[in-house]
């Protein structure tokens, strides 16, 4: 462990948390408390309303909330996810792949789960990748809370929605009521700055604004595949990493506008690509940015709409050297679109979801030494869908989505859901679904003439979803929710080498997950908090052989506690990972990770110290390489630290 912290910094944390003050501590039902807004409609539903909305859902929802950020030191959304009933984060020391529902290939860049961020579609229009890490659009500080949606979620959202939806929830300027500025330190010279401003002002208007920046020095790593012909196989002063950000978010009236933009550079210790080992420059670039301006009035007391017009960008760009030779590469992608919803309620029973979305990526270019791909995508689609309260007790939602689009895109994506209150306690949920995710333009059009190959005539992955869900709320702070699912997957999308060194994409014969998860939250009347799920997941390809990257078993705990009384909140996360095949279809060992985490609040007037050990027991542990890397599996860090202090200003 490498620790480089500021003596003076560290000394007014340390210092000031001896004096540790009480803070606010968690009510009794705070869980059933959270207001959630459903993700297809225009309104912000009531704290009253939270239990019944979730249960008459037909897909399984899990939440994690602002103050489990806090308590249990999540820094970055792959720290989130990675704590939420299964999902799975990988590193490859380039990017953080999310995987779910067993599908989680490691340098597999769309991931198939959507990302949201308050409804904007964040994954970019090269790769369909959603970025999770120091990539990511958003700082921790101003989540309000992160809901993971399990299952395809085309009906409403259309291409890539496949295994399931991760929808953001940030803050508001009202909940900052100020300037809020924060410092951290971490392991491996690592340190943090960050700005917010956040206010009502006094026309009414909510007002966010927000800047950080970011640097790590990383460290220098050993990999054996390298380790010959005169180098001793390490990597040295390649596991840099740096970024800044910019977030801003508006409402008035019935005005919404937010927007933000994060840059990010990052060596690359893994000589991708069979770039040369342990050369500089060997570097990885990404920058994206989005605006999101958004209108919501009502018509009449039975019609609602909400209009809606984006743009979004993102550009990348990478550096490496072979055989002593520089060669560098740009993507740069851009796209808008508007869409327009309406919910009507004038039907006994119905509740009626109409909208209609017109996207155009109008750049999808690669800049390469051999050249420049520039391709265009246009996509026009129209959705419906129906909450039909059968009666008071049984909810059937069922809707189906149109897209149409250049490169032959017609699909279809039906959907139907029924939900059965069995008593005031329990809920039985049953689901079928259907998503598709179209080939992205660099698994279909790149070509660099020497190690991929294009292939123009990939098709659109298909996914079919059966699920069964039950939810059950024995007392008001106790919730189980438990599901089985089996997915079909159609036409799947992955590369292979072809004539030896060249990869290509294809798509592969039908493919079959099955599984089951089971999730517990309950709070207690002294503050203390626990949540814990269990997965177990059997994902197999067209020969019967379990999915690279698919562990068969994944554990997760959560545990605050408020120490000394509601003065000092401790969080203990356990997080056990089971064995899963790599690239080389070798098994890579189970993993069991211990991360602990201690937040004083009110240390001085309007202060709060925070800090964190991240694999506390230091326990040796690597994932799945990705396939354009010559390494098997790539380790993971060992222990590190994590300080930071937050001061408001009122």
């Amino acid at each position: 462990m490498h620790i480089l912290i500021s003596s003076r910094s560290l000394m007014a944390c340390l210092l000031g948390s001896l004096a540790v003050l009480p803070g606010p501590a968690l009510a009794v039902g705070d869980i059933t408390d959270i207001p959630l807004e459903q993700l297809v409609e225009t309104d912000v539903q009531t704290a009253a309303s939270i239990s019944q909305q979730i249960s008459q859902s037909s897909s399984a929802v899990s939440i994690v909330t602002a103050e489990d950020i806090k308590l249990f030191g999540y820094r970055t959304l792959a720290d989130i996810l990675a704590s939420m009933r299964g999902l799975q984060v990988s590193n490859d020391r380039q990017y953080d792949y999310m995987g779910g529902r067993g599908f989680g290939r490691t340098g597999d860049y769309p991931g198939r789960v959507m990302l949201l961020i308050d409804g904007f579609q964040a994954n970019d229009n090269l790769y369909n990748s959603a970025y999770l890490g120091q990539d990511g659009l958003l700082d921790t500080e101003l989540i309000e809370r992160v809901e993971y949606v399990s299952g395809p979620g085309s009906v409403t959202y259309g291409n890539g929605a496949f295994y399931g939806i991760i929808n953001i929830i940030t803050k508001t300027g009202q909940q900052f009521d100020g300037t809020q500025v924060s410092t951290e330190f971490s392991s491996y010279q690592g340190r943090k700055q960050r700005i917010t401003y956040g206010k009502v002002l006094d026309n009414g208007a909510d007002v966010l604004m927000s800047a950080s920046t970011f640097y790590s020095a990383g460290q220098n790593l050993y990999f054996k595949e390298f380790a010959s012909g005169g180098s001793d196989g390490v990597a040295r002063d390649l596991d840099g990493e740096r970024n800044r950000r910019y977030f801003i978010k508006g409402s008035y009236e019935q005005w919404s506008l937010e927007g933000g933009y994060v840059s990010r550079y990052k060596d690359d210790p893994t000589a991708a690509y069979s770039a040369d080992f342990n050369a500089k420059p060997s570097s990885l670039g990404d920058a994206s940015g989005f605006l999101n301006l958004k209108y919501d009035d009502t018509l009449s007391p039975v019609l609602k709409m909400s209009l809606r017009t984006y743009y979004g960008q993102y550009r990348n760009a990478g550096r490496y050297m072979y055989d002593g030779e520089l060669f560098s590469e740009r993507g740069i992608g851009r796209w808008w679109g508007t869409d327009i919803k309406f919910v009507d309620t004038r039907f006994a029973g119905h509740r009626l979801l109409m909208g209609a979305e017109y996207r155009q990526d109008y750049q999808q270019d690669f800049e390469l030494p051999t050249g420049t791909l520039h391709r265009q995508t246009q996509t026009v689609s129209s959705y419906i869908q129906d909450e039909y309260s059968i009666s008071p007790r049984l909810t059937l939602n069922y809707g189906a989505r149109l897209d149409l689009g250049n490169d032959h895109l017609h699909q279809v994506s039906p959907r139907a859901g029924l939900a059965y209150e069995l008593s005031g306690m329990t809920t039985l949920k049953a689901s079928y679904s259907t998503a598709f995710r179209r080939p992205n333009v660099y698994e279909k059009y790149y070509s660099d003439r020497t190690i991929q190959r294009e292939n123009p005539d990939l098709k659109n992955e298909l996914v079919k979803a059966y699920e069964l869900v039950l939810e059950h709320r024995p007392l008001p702070n106790i919730r189980i929710l438990s599901s089985l699912y089996h997915y079909q997957t159609q036409r799947r999308i992955g590369e292979t080498y072809v004539d030896g060194n060249t990869l290509q994409y294809f798509n592969w014969p039908d493919s079959h997950a099955r599984g089951a998860d089971i999730e517990l939250e309950q709070h207690w009347d002294n503050g203390a908090y626990m949540r814990a799920s269990y997965a177990w997941q059997d994902n197999r390809d067209d020969s019967g052989k379990q999915m690279i990257n698919s562990p068969r078993h994944m554990a997760k705990s959560s545990v605050s506690y408020p120490l000394l009384g509601p003065r000092l909140n401790s969080g203990l996360e356990v997080l056990y990972m089971g064995q899963r095949p790599d690239d080389s279809r070798a098994t890579l060992p189970s993993y069991t990770l211990v991360n602990l985490t201690l937040v004083s609040r009110q240390v001085i007037p309007n202060l709060e110290v925070s800090a964190s050990l991240k694999n506390l027991l230091d326990r040796d542990y690597a994932v799945a390489a990705s396939s354009y890397m010559l390494p098997d599996r790539i380790a993971q860090n060992s222990r590190t630290f994590w300080l930071q202090c937050i001061y408001d200003f009122k």
